[in-house]
């Protein structure tokens, strides 16, 4: 069964939010959030989740299709790692430590995957990569292949 009501995400593709829990946590600011959120996450094939980052821990789970590219960065002189979620790799999960910029791909067909944050997601809490910013030029100039996975470019 696939999820419905999918809306689209500032960073590509569609979600819903399908989980947010009751209890409420301090973050290191003194801000509350809830303790864990959860959403469906869905992109096409050719579609990808441009480059972006969170203030809290996210696992992404891969639940139907081929498998996805989750691409992540920490704006070091280091191109970004690539971490394959597929059944051919046995690998369904990753963390992707808060403050990383990450971006994915699927590898074909369509993918359905989930993302768990802790503390919980608000869209206060993500930055999405500008297309025209130091962290894009610097990330460009390391991994030319993904240019594709930045934010387009403000006019």
């Amino acid at each position: 069964m696939k999820p419905i009501d999918l809306i689209e995400h500032p960073e590509g593709g569609r979600y819903r939010e399908v989980f947010r829990s009751a209890h409420t946590v301090s973050k290191d600011d003194g801000t509350s959030r809830f303790a864990l959120t959860h959403i469906y996450f869905s992109l096409n094939p050719e579609e990808v989740s441009r480059f972006h980052k969170v203030t809290s821990d996210e696992i992404w789970n891969l639940y139907q299709g081929e498998g996805i590219h989750l691409f992540l960065w920490d704006e070091t002189d280091t191109p970004p790692q690539c971490v394959t979620l597929s059944a051919r790799e046995n690998r369904f999960c990753h963390v992707v430590p808060a403050g990383t910029w990450q971006a994915a791909e699927p590898i074909s067909e369509t993918v359905l995957l989930g993302c768990s944050v802790a503390p919980g997601f608000e869209f206060s809490d993500f930055t999405l990569m500008a297309y025209e910013s130091q962290a894009a030029e610097k990330l460009v100039s390391l991994a030319p292949e993904l240019a594709g996975h930045i934010g387009k470019k403000l006019f």
